[in-house]
């Protein structure tokens, strides 16, 4: 893959300012817009499920607690899973528990096996546990793509090399954007651009985790008035 130098080279060359000293639009400015349409590509890739920028993280079981913290840098959680004595992974269900009570503890040992529920920064194991366990719980999520900010860094290695030149255009576009907005006074193009990462940001909320559900989503009485 290319690098941030290198990929700022090539949207100069659309630009047709190759030098950073003398162009409009600074060094500073350009490698924001590569971060800017470098992660909202990404954020796009993860919205497709498809296991994009995925890591996996293990949290301990601590007995008695039933909350627990997401990894620094979650966006969305791909499976939750029990790690058994043996290594097994047995994946957990999500359960909202609109109408059902919640167990106070659950079985010992491998006979464990809570739902879990999304509060917050992190999620709730229902009923919780009786017994820690070193490294119970594995997640699979999707994180934040690391921005680039040296010359020598490169896209994530989940990142599709071919579409690089994606992410060149997409930046020679905001910049003649950013120009023409300073030059005429007009806010069309950035509220435009606005308007295509509101669309991204409905899309990305409506779903925090890719879960089977035991039951049907909350509706509200005063929806069927």
């Amino acid at each position: 893959m290319d690098t941030l130098s290198g990929i700022e080279t090539r949207v100069r060359r659309y630009l047709h300012e190759s030098n950073a000293e003398t162009s409009y639009w600074n060094e500073n400015f350009v490698r924001q817009m590569i971060n800017q349409n470098y992660r909202r590509r990404c954020s796009q890739l993860i919205m497709a499920f498809e296991g994009w920028f995925v890591n996996i993280a293990q949290r301990n079981i601590v007995a008695q607690q039933a909350q627990y913290a997401f990894p620094s840098g979650f966006l969305r959680l791909q499976k939750l899973e029990l790690v058994r004595t043996d290594g097994r992974t047995i994946p957990l269900t999500r359960f909202e528990r609109h109408d059902s009570i919640n167990p106070t503890e659950g079985e010992s040992g491998d006979q464990y096996s809570p739902n879990y529920r999304l509060i917050g920064n992190g999620f709730t194991l229902e009923p919780k546990p009786i017994e820690s366990v070193t490294n119970g719980l594995q997640l699979e999520y999707a994180g934040v793509p690391v921005e680039l900010s040296a010359d020598g860094d490169s896209f994530h290695p989940s990142f599709p090399e071919i579409f690089e030149e994606l992410i060149v255009l997409d930046t020679a576009v905001s910049a003649f954007d950013a120009e023409y907005a300073q030059e005429s006074g007009a806010m069309r193009s950035l509220l435009r651009l606005r308007a295509e990462w509101e669309m991204d940001w409905d899309r990305f909320i409506d779903q925090r985790a890719v879960s089977r559900q035991q039951i049907e989503p909350f509706i509200t009485h005063y929806e069927d008035s």
